[in-house]
């Protein structure tokens, strides 16, 4: 008995495990990071700190809609998806780069 509630438990842990998705944030035209950015991922919402740094918690085996908001910047929208076999790599989780266009860039249209 004992050991299928261990079994129960450790089942449920890793049914709602999560990974976390992080990154920095950089303005395009002068590649200075970029501080209090909206990161929004699937509606749960962080904020960049003074060095672009953002950190949030994604579940692992669903697409994601990543939406970057700050005043004066054009919004940005990303999407991503699992690989083939349902999981992002670590790789692509980790220390991702995101650049925003300044509304006044010639890049922002």
């Amino acid at each position: 008995m004992k050991n299928i509630l261990i079994f129960l438990l450790l089942l449920m842990c890793s049914c709602t495990s999560k990974e976390e998705l992080n990154g920095r944030i950089y303005d395009y035209d002068t590649e200075k990071p970029l501080k209090n950015v909206s990161v929004i991922v699937n509606h749960e919402k962080t904020q960049t700190d003074s060095t672009g740094f953002f950190c949030i918690y994604i579940k692992p085996n669903s697409a994601c809609k990543i939406v970057l908001r700050r005043e004066g910047y054009s919004t940005k929208e990303i999407f991503r998806k699992p690989d083939s076999v349902e999981n992002f790599s670590k790789k692509s989780l980790k220390y991702n780069k995101f650049y925003m266009y300044n509304k006044q860039s010639d890049f922002s249209k």
